[in-house]
């Protein structure tokens, strides 16, 4: 009797772990790309940023020469901040930087969109493909 109770112990134990181990919800998550362009003209050299209080994740993309981005590894799904910075630079304002090239990537971009604490532009990224094209205004 007493090896039984030690199987069904087990047995036990074993089904409450898996029914555990089940309850984990994933996270959905998508990928987002796009084209930027600055009063209808494609912008490069600068980096697209989109950070998310709320999913608690952010992600970043530099610009090729058509203006164009994307950002292929999946992010958390949930609403954006995208703001647009010198390529290496990441936080740090421009002019911090001694290559002269990094300075002048967002010499003609308004300041507003230069910050996530200034940006007006948002996005919600949901789960799957995302597209979010950005035109520029003064």
């Amino acid at each position: 009797m007493h090896i039984l109770s030690r199987l069904t112990l087990c047995f036990m134990l074993t089904v409450l772990l898996t029914a555990c181990g089940s309850s984990v919800e994933e996270v959905p998550t998508g990928t987002v790309s796009g084209t930027v362009t600055l009063n209808g003209k494609p912008l490069s050299g600068a980096r697209v940023n989109f950070i998310s209080g709320t999913a608690g994740a952010g992600a970043y993309a530099d610009l090729q020469q058509d203006g164009t981005y994307a950002i292929s590894e999946p992010i958390a799904a949930g609403d954006y901040k995208v703001y647009l910075s010198s390529p290496g630079l990441g936080d740090a304002p421009p002019d911090e930087s001694g290559n002269q090239d990094l300075k002048n990537a967002l010499k003609d971009v308004p300041q507003k969109y230069q910050s996530d604490q200034t940006t007006e532009l948002q996005t919600v990224i949901k789960e799957g493909e995302n597209t979010f094209d950005i035109d520029l205004k003064p």
